[in-house]
C-alpha cells in the first residue's frame, strides 16, 4: 500500500474524529483481512482547533484560512487521499478541495451516492442548523432524484444539544433516546424511506436498533475511503 497515505482533516469534533479512525481499524481488520501494523491503513489525521462555526458564521472566513492551511500540510506530508471529518465543514469543501493537490473526498457526495444505491425517494436529514441552512445535502441528494425531508426548528435545536453534549464529551443513554423518539416521530410524520446522519457526531449516540435505511455519514466514508486505500 505504498504511497496510498490517507489525510484526515479533524477535530470537528474530536470525539467524532477518534470514532471514525477507530471505524478505519476495525472495518480494515473485518472486510479486508488486515492483521499486522502493515496491513492497515497509513493514516494522517491532524485535530484542527476550528473556532465554533456550527452556530457562530462568522468564523467561517477565519476556520476557511486554517483548513486550507491543513490541506496544504497534508499535501506536503504526501497524503494521497483526502477527508475531512465533519459534515458543516463542507460548507467550505469548494474551497478546500480547490486547493488540494491530492484527490479530497466529499462525504456529502458520498451519502448522496449511497441514498441513490439504496433507491430511497424520500429521505430525512438530521444535521446541525448550519448544515440545514447551507442545504448541503439538499443539493447533493435532489441531484439523485430523492425527495429531501429537513426537520422542524424545534427539532434542529433538539439535534444541535445532543451534538453539543456530544463534542463536549457528555454522552449518556438519555441521548439515544431522545434521538430515538425525535426520528421516530420525524419519519412517521413524513413517510420518510429513511435518514441521514448528517452529523459526524450523531453516529456515537443515534439508536443502533429500531430503524431501517439509516445512512450514517461516517460508515459511508470509510467504506469509500478504504475501498480506494485497497484497491489495486
Amino acid at each position: 500500500m505504498k504511497n496510498k497515505m490517507i489525510g484526515l482533516i479533524g477535530g470537528m469534533g474530536p470525539y467524532a474524529s477518534a470514532y471514525f479512525y477507530e471505524l478505519l481499524i476495525k472495518k480494515s481488520s473485518e472486510l479486508y483481512g488486515a492483521k499486522n501494523n502493515n496491513d492497515y491503513p497509513e493514516v494522517v489525521i491532524d485535530s484542527v482547533p476550528v473556532p465554533d462555526f456550527i452556530s457562530d458564521t462568522k468564523q467561517i472566513g477565519f476556520a476557511k484560512k486554517m483548513l486550507i492551511s491543513r490541506v496544504r500540510k497534508l499535501n506536503n506530508f504526501g497524503c494521497k487521499t483526502l477527508a475531512m471529518v465533519c459534515n458543516t465543514g463542507h460548507v467550505l469543501y469548494p474551497e478546500l478541495s480547490k486547493n488540494s493537490r491530492s484527490e479530497f473526498l466529499s462525504m456529502v457526495d458520498a451519502v448522496a451516492r449511497e441514498v441513490k444505491k439504496r433507491n430511497l425517494r424520500k429521505v430525512g436529514i438530521l444535521a446541525t442548523p448550519t448544515t440545514i441552512r447551507f442545504g448541503l445535502y439538499d443539493k447533493a441528494v435532489s441531484r439523485m432524484g430523492t425527495q429531501v425531508i429537513n426537520p422542524t426548528k424545534e427539532m434542529q435545536k433538539e439535534h444541535e444539544l445532543v451534538i453539543r453534549e456530544v463534542v463536549a464529551g457528555r454522552r449518556s443513554e438519555s441521548h439515544e433516546r431522545r434521538l430515538y423518539h425525535l426520528t421516530q416521530g420525524f419519519i412517521k410524520a413524513n413517510g420518510l424511506d429513511g435518514v441521514i446522519l448528517g452529523c459526524t457526531e450523531l453516529p456515537l449516540v443515534f439508536p443502533k436498533r429500531g430503524f431501517t435505511n439509516v445512512v450514517d455519514c461516517l460508515d459511508v466514508l470509510s467504506d469509500n475511503l478504504l475501498k480506494k486505500y485497497y484497491s489495486n
